[in-house]
């Protein structure tokens, strides 16, 4: 017997068990990883992460079961939500029919070593977090410090400058915004497309201001991933806006767009290129904002 079919027979025997169900039917609620790879059997509890029959949208599905597009051609789906102004629906795979599958291509020892290759990334990932959040706890701490100590009305007066934008900082703001309303769109569907917009020149100092920590010019409270600072951050906060500035109207369509709350900002210290990328949602029908629910 292959590992597809003994696979095939213990997900049979699983399926058949009544304690593997639960009541709630909640698919993507994954297991702590960290306790499965401290059991050192990182396959089992891969295959157990989920219930058999929760489902699993199809960009879950590439990036845990190691899957392509062409990959999930021929599996069975459900598609779920979509609508006008949405979009198409998502589909959606059986947990069961996805390890099915990816044991099928790449083999029961292909799966574990792509486990282990994962969780390799985790860890590292996981303890440049722990590190960037020490030297957020050390900011703080140099700032309460200062503001406490016997030269504390020179020192905070100082501190306090630094935090705030300059005017460089502030003209960058509004231009970012400004690129970012001008990529903003529709996709076929009508939905509200993703944007995404890049500027070259941006310095470390300029980033962690931007970022809001001025004072760590050298970017040791930032989570590194290889040549990028990646990380999400609040909208009206990297822009600089309030919510109501975060709009736009399409008067053709008309419709406004709301710049979603949290954006992700990616930074290359190398080539000092800055990248933002954010969503959109349908804030409001302009027939609505101009003359009130309450008029009609």
């Amino acid at each position: 017997m292959n590992d597809y079919d003994l696979l095939g027979h213990e997900l049979r025997k699983a399926l058949s068990d009544p304690s593997n169900y639960n009541n709630n039917h909640v698919s993507g609620q994954r297991k702590n990883r960290a306790t499965a790879a401290a059991t050192g059997d990182l396959f089992d509890d891969w295959v157990n992460e989920l219930d058999f029959h929760d489902m699993v949208s199809s960009k879950e599905a590439k990036k845990e079961y190691f899957l392509t597009a062409d990959d999930l051609a021929n599996v069975r789906y459900e598609p779920i939500g979509g609508g006008f102004g949405i979009g198409p629906p998502t589909k959606c795979y059986l947990h069961e029919h996805l390890v099915k599958t990816s044991v099928r291509k790449h083999g029961r020892a292909g799966v574990v070593k792509k486990l282990e290759a994962r969780h390799k990334r985790e860890e590292k990932k996981r303890m440049r977090k722990e590190q960037a959040e020490q030297a957020r706890k050390r900011l703080k701490t140099i700032t309460n410090t200062a503001a406490d100590g016997a030269a504390a009305a020179a020192t905070a007066t100082t501190m306090k400058a630094s935090a705030s934008d300059t005017q460089e900082v502030k003209r960058l703001r509004g231009g970012l915004l400004n690129m970012a309303k001008q990529n903003m769109g529709f996709e076929m569907s009508g939905s509200p497309k993703s944007w995404k917009i890049g500027v070259a020149g941006i310095s470390k100092a300029t980033f962690a201001a931007l970022m809001g920590r001025p004072t760590d010019v050298d970017l040791e409270s930032f989570v590194k991933n290889g040549a990028y600072y990646k990380e999400q951050y609040d909208a009206s906060k990297l822009f600089g806006a309030s919510e109501a500035q975060l709009t736009k109207d399409f008067n053709r369509e008309c419709v406004t767009q709301n710049i979603g709350s949290t954006v992700s900002v990616r930074y290359k210290p190398s080539t000092m290129e800055l990248s933002i990328g954010g969503y959109a949602e349908m804030y409001a029908t302009m027939s609505y904002r101009l003359y009130g629910s309450s008029d009609f």
